[in-house]
């Protein structure tokens, strides 16, 4: 039988060129599936060897995780009772003004002394929230900071910190500025109580000028100077304006008051502690994948 040609080549000489490519491509993939087998041999080793480590790792975050949420928890709990004491005592301090208000035509020396005394529990319940807002914020941030240990969080705790810092110096330095000017406050109410001791008579023009103004101007310049910055040197008008002006606050503090009151009975939960806990849930995730695949190894 005759053999045919193909470009110089018999069908016996293709036939042994392409058992020969065969060959060469069955050694190459030999060689190819044990370099292959000699990583993932290699592999395997080096997670199993790197497993027990990176468990322990994982489950020293997830456990200090949670606690951090616990104590991110405690502490606005704790805060939140401590504001709900200051506005308890903002809520006595508008009620206090406006009885003060109210009984200035009546009583000289028990409207002032209820005058003194809501300003200084206003004053002492306004730096009590702020104080308390500034360390809630600090700590919190100090317990996050803490935290971003065990997170891929890219935030920069430095600046954030230094920006908590910086916001809050503001509210507390007019906090405490507003509480100076309401012990100056009280401290004129106090000798204006003296004053009206001594001087029934000018505490009598006193009521009269705050009842219906009607005064010589010779008595108006003494009420003035007797009493200034007191409710028994105001004007009928201006003790209007101050009852409702602490009015609206009583409103806003009972409010606000109701919130928080109910915010802790429900637990006084924060964002703060769920994002920790978030970040501990994620990790339990990543735990248990890496357990999976070990176990599979085995």
């Amino acid at each position: 039988m005759a053999v045919q040609d193909y470009g110089g080549l018999d069908i016996r000489e293709e036939a042994e060129v392409l058992n020969e490519c065969l060959n060469e491509l069955k050694t190459d993939l030999a060689v190819g599936d044990q370099d292959t087998l000699q990583e993932d041999q290699l592999d395997r080793e080096r997670f199993l060897e790197e497993y027990s480590r990176v468990k322990e790792e994982l489950e020293e975050g997830i456990t200090k995780l949670y606690a951090l949420a616990d104590k991110a928890d405690k502490l606005h709990r704790d805060c939140t009772i401590s504001h709900v004491a200051a506005k308890s005592a903002g809520t006595v301090s508008s009620v206090l003004t406006i009885l003060s208000l109210s009984l200035a035509p009546v009583t000289a020396g028990a409207s002032l002394a209820l005058f003194a005394t809501g300003l200084g529990l206003g004053a002492a319940a306004a730096v009590t929230s702020v104080s308390t807002s500034i360390v809630e914020r600090v700590r919190t941030l100090a317990l996050e900071t803490e935290a971003s240990r065990y997170t891929s969080t890219a935030d920069d705790k430095e600046e954030v910190f230094e920006g908590v810092v910086s916001n809050s110096r503001g509210q507390f330095i007019s906090s405490v500025g507003n509480f100076f000017q309401a012990m100056q406050g009280i401290g004129n109410n106090f000798r204006a109580i003296k004053v009206a001791k001594g001087n029934p008579g000018l505490a009598a023009s006193a009521k009269r000028f705050t009842t219906t103004g009607q005064v010589s101007a010779k008595r108006g310049k003494q009420v003035q100077k007797a009493f200034g910055g007191t409710v028994l040197a105001m004007t009928k008008e201006t003790r209007i304006q101050g009852v409702a002006f602490a009015g609206l606050s009583l409103l806003m503090e009972v409010a606000s008051l109701v919130k928080e009151a109910k915010h802790l009975h429900e637990g006084a939960k924060t964002e703060s502690a769920e994002r920790l806990r978030q970040k501990a849930r994620e990790l339990e995730k990543m735990l248990e994948v890496l357990t999976g695949i070990y176990e599979s190894l085995q």
